[in-house]
């Protein structure tokens, strides 16, 4: 597992781009939404850790269900959706929901998703 150093999800939040990102999450459930900026965390760490992967969609729960224990959502079922392809993925996100600030992470991306998985997996094309 590649363990990060530093945390992303809170600049990738602040950028003007993720507007319409940062007005959506108060909106979710508090489980649903640290959740999804684990998933931003995701999408960062895996992009900074190889420029090859340009992430634009994850879903911790596309294979296996989430766990979540002591302030950290396991997704050993992850997937990342890069440039139109789907790939395995399982991260480790320590979270606060207090603060809902990432304080931890790691992940491991795995295996290409053959396509005639995905829509068992609910997992779409890019549009």
């Amino acid at each position: 597992m590649q363990k990060a150093t530093t945390m992303l999800s809170a600049g990738v939040l602040a950028d003007p781009r993720s507007k319409q990102t940062r007005e959506a999450l108060p909106t979710l459930e508090i489980a649903t939404r640290l959740e999804q900026i684990c998933n931003l965390e995701a999408m960062a760490q895996v992009a900074k850790w190889d420029s090859n992967y340009k992430p634009d969609r994850v879903v911790a729960y596309a294979m296996a269900d989430t766990k979540v224990k002591s302030g950290i959502i396991s997704a050993d079922g992850a997937a990342m959706r890069s440039e139109g392809n789907w790939y395995n993925l399982v991260f480790r996100c320590g979270i606060s929901p207090q603060t809902q600030k990432v304080e931890s992470f790691e992940f491991s991306v795995g295996s290409l998703i053959p396509r005639d998985q995905w829509s068992e997996h609910n997992l779409t094309p890019v549009h």
